[in-house]
């Protein structure tokens, strides 16, 4: 697992806007997120926001741990698809 970035906004859908610390944040989506326990915690759906200061947008697998990462400012982490790991070599 690496560092996808902080967790920034929770919304009651769902959904948890994370301020990402990598590059290239588009070939991040479909990437499985983790909390720093390595718990997968849900899927990065989409990206919003600026070309300068994105988001990337997650659904949550539980919707009780959204609030709880984004009032803490958790680092979140990510692994790849079997797929787009095999793809990237």
């Amino acid at each position: 697992m690496r560092l996808l970035g902080i967790a920034d906004i929770y919304n009651k859908e769902g959904y948890l806007l994370i301020k990402p610390h990598v590059g290239q944040v588009l070939k991040y989506v479909g990437a499985e997120v983790h909390d720093s326990m390595g718990r997968k915690i849900g899927r990065v759906i989409d990206v919003i926001g600026r070309t300068d200061d994105p988001r990337l947008v997650v659904k949550l697998n539980y919707r009780d741990i959204g609030e709880f990462l984004a009032n803490r400012k958790e680092r979140v982490y990510f692994t790849l698809p079997w797929k787009a790991r095999k793809a990237r070599k």
